[in-house]
């Protein structure tokens, strides 16, 4: 070896032996310091093995001296067992102070942005082994010095699940992850943010041929104990003293209480249109208790008349809890409101919103409800002039998504006032960020988290202060949403809970930019040909209430199967939304067609006038009131009109009529039935009178026929009494032969001596 050689080994040497001391070094200082906090990268594996979820986190906002408490689940869904699991914290020492960069990290967590994995201390907890199918619960408590806080803002936080493999590898990346977040505020926050929840009650209603509701089951189990609408209900009413917003479809508390009074159609039981209000069975049910654990199993499928006492105990408590709140309301069933509206549609979109209307304000006001008319169009998707034709409707307020605002950021704040036909209108902005999106955490600890953290940051002035929550439509808080401790977010004191009004109106901010469709949207509105039939169902419907005697209620039923027969919902199926409209309206005239006239298809009158009968049945099991109206072809041709009369239920009448046909020989008739209103209902009846000239001349002849038949046997009788008078004086005269009158001369005696002398001449 040369020196050279020899000098430059030894720095290698010292190196290697260098290495050697500072691992020993760091292997015994954890061996001494077993609660310092060593962090290792969170780095992101290909795929969950193991579904992680964050069902408890408290407290819902940090503060110094707060001990951080996370509980879950971790399920194994996979075939093979995993073991040694082991759940570690994640959470940066930088906090985000910006909502988009918040969202986008909830969105789509990254080791850049999640931050480091504590694997000591409290940050890190042993979980056992877990079986094909099995579920295990944890829970790390971390004090707040080990969480590394550097200052205010938002910070996002969650655990990884690292474990040995089924086939005895253990890798350094999660097998399996869950996210939400948790701000600190401390003494920064420059002002108290205001937010309000809005609580949607919106469920599909959609009424079949029979006046029965498509998918009953579905209601019956969504409102539950442990379905959908029943937890969010429980979640509102956990703490009733919130001034929340309820925000409802009339048409689910209606199709609710015929459901619960098992009573359907147009006689239904208590239906809206009438004197009497809803009367609820029994008292409302006692707020829930938040600790309490879910008792029913929402896939069960009770007894009919179980079924029913539940459906009756939720719309109970839903009416009372919106009569304690303010309410807005989206018009009956969700009619598609640009469709009804836009001016293609018409006289037909006209009678369709007028029926929308009614239905809207007779149920509201049937449930003792005054509420807000908001417009909610599918998916939030409008423009400027969809909405002003809203305002048919009676819109006051609309729903929006952040696509048809350009150039809107959370910064905006969801509480906005928007310039829409000329009028202001108020515009509530369904923020994704205040979502809960994520599958991996409770639904309500997830909308929890995001509200506090999007509050936080408009308390520390990064963002807007005035913060309407509204969730979606389909929003369900889960079966662990009591564990979340929803209300516990306005406990801060820079976060002070208001009713959505209070943050709407002159005071809101302006938003001064477009309202628009987003680019290469489908948002093709319901076919004209679905708002004709569904204004064929008002029409039909008006005529069937003349018919059986004026029903504000049966008017109001009809109104409300024309405004589900355009619904919104129907923009995704748009051929079955039409066959839809059309069956509901056929169903409504079919009952007209149970009320006839007929008459003989073909009359003969002997002159021009005549008498013929005609007949009404009524096939209903219901007295009707209805007349007869005539038409001609020829305006010379009459039959006087029938009066409206009363026809009892399954009954027929035949009227006899008198027809004048004037110098016609061949006209056709036809007779229509008519209301005491005068509309007419069902098919006419055709038919045809015939009165010709050879008629008249016939009459004629047999008449003089007649005559001359008359005077023959006059002349007969008149001759054969001359005839007998002749003969008896013959007889008289030969009788006065034998005894001759001396003082005649006898003709005799001349006669023969004439001949004498004539024969001898």
């Amino acid at each position: 070896m040369t020196r050279a050689e020899a000098c430059s080994s030894r720095p290698a040497h010292r190196g290697a032996v260098r290495g050697l001391l500072a691992t020993a070094l760091i292997a015994v200082l954890a061996a001494l310091l077993p609660t310092a906090t060593v962090v290792a990268p969170a780095r992101a594996a290909d795929a969950d093995r193991l579904a992680v979820t964050i069902d408890a986190l408290s407290p819902a906002t940090l503060s110094e001296g707060d001990t951080l408490t996370i509980s879950g689940r971790i399920t194994n869904p996979s075939s093979k067992a995993w073991s040694r699991l082991r759940v570690h914290l994640v959470m940066p020492s930088v906090p985000l102070d910006d909502a988009a960069d918040l969202d986008e990290a909830l969105g789509h967590p990254s080791a850049e942005v999640t931050g480091t994995r504590h694997t000591s201390g409290g940050a890190v907890v042993a979980a056992g082994d877990l079986a094909p199918g099995d579920t295990t619960t944890f829970q790390l408590q971390v004090r707040y010095a080990e969480l590394r806080v550097t200052s205010e803002g938002v910070y996002p936080v969650g655990v990884h699940v690292l474990a040995t493999g089924p086939d005895g590898t253990r890798s350094p990346d999660a097998v399996g992850r869950s996210y939400t977040s948790i701000p600190f505020v401390g003494d920064a926050a420059a002002a108290a943010a205001r937010v309000s929840m809005v609580w949607p009650f919106i469920a599909p209603v959609q009424r079949d041929e029979r006046n029965r509701y498509v998918d009953t089951a579905g209601l019956v189990q969504s409102v539950s104990p442990g379905g959908r609408l029943r937890r969010l209900l429980d979640l509102a009413r956990s703490d009733d003293s919130s001034p929340s917003t309820v925000l409802l479809d009339p048409a689910l508390l209606d199709a609710l209480r015929d459901i619960a009074a098992d009573s359907y159609g147009p006689n239904r039981q208590g239906g809206p249109g009438g004197t009497a209000l809803y009367v609820p069975e029994g008292e409302p049910t006692p707020s829930p208790d938040a600790d309490a654990p879910e008792q029913a199993d929402p896939e069960a499928q009770p007894e009919t008349s179980g079924a029913r006492q539940r459906v009756a105990t939720f719309l109970t408590d839903l009416v009372s809890y919106a009569q304690r709140h303010p309410v807005w309301a989206v018009p009956y069933g969700r009619p598609d409101s640009f469709a009804i509206t836009r001016r293609s549609a018409g006289e037909s979109g006209a009678t369709v919103v007028e029926a929308a209307t009614t239905a809207t304000q007779a149920t509201l006001a049937q449930f003792g409800i005054t509420a807000r008319t908001v417009s909610w169009p599918p998916n939030g998707i409008s423009n400027a002039s969809r909405l002003a034709g809203s305002r048919q409707l009676g819109t006051e307020l609309a729903i929006l998504s952040p696509e048809v605002l350009p150039g809107w950021t959370p910064d905006d704040g969801t509480a906005l006032r928007a310039e829409v036909g000329g009028a202001p209108m108020d515009v509530v902005v369904v923020d994704p960020g205040l979502q809960a999106v994520s599958s991996a955490t409770n639904p309500t600890l997830a909308l929890r988290q995001r509200i506090a953290s999007r509050a936080a940051l408009g308390a520390l002035g990064d963002s807007s202060r005035r913060i309407v929550v509204l969730p979606s439509a389909s929003f369900d808080p889960g079966s662990e949403w009591a564990r979340a401790q929803f209300h516990d977010v306005f406990d801060a004191a820079w976060i002070r809970p208001v009713a959505a009004d209070a943050l709407l109106g002159s005071g809101s901010r302006r938003w001064t930019g477009r309202i628009a469709l987003p680019p290469r949207t489908n948002q093709r509105p319901i076919t004209e040909e679905q708002v004709a039939a569904a204004a064929r169902i008002v029409d039909s419907g008006s005529v069937v209430s003349e018919l059986l005697g004026d029903d504000v209620g049966r008017d109001v039923f009809y109104a409300q199967s024309a405004s589900l027969a355009v619904s919104q919902d129907w923009r995704g199926a748009r051929t079955r939304g039409v066959q839809h409209a059309e069956a509901q309206a056929a169903s409504v005239e079919r009952v007209l067609d149970r009320v006839s006239v007929s008459a003989s298809s073909f009359v003969t009158l002997s002159g021009s006038s005549g008498r013929f009968p005609i007949t009404i049945t009524n096939s209903l099991s219901s007295p009707v009131t209805v007349g007869v109206r005539f038409t001609s072809d020829d305006a010379s041709a009459r039959i006087e009109d029938i009066a409206p009369q009363q026809i009892s239920a399954g009954q027929s009448v035949t009227i006899t009529v008198s027809a004048d046909v004037g110098q016609a020989t061949t006209t056709t008739f036809t007779a229509a039935l008519v209301t005491s209103g005068g509309s007419e209902l069902s098919e006419p009846a055709r038919f045809t009178v015939r009165s010709s000239v050879v008629g008249r001349v016939i009459w004629f002849f047999f008449g003089l026929a007649m005559l001359l038949v008359v005077i023959a046997v006059v002349r007969r009788v008149v001759k054969g009494r001359k005839v007998e008078t002749l003969h008896d004086e013959t007889e008289g005269e030969l009788e006065g032969d034998a005894e001759p009158d001396p003082t005649v001369e006898p003709a005799s005696s001349t006669e023969p001596a004439r001949s004498e002398q004539e024969t001898d001449a």
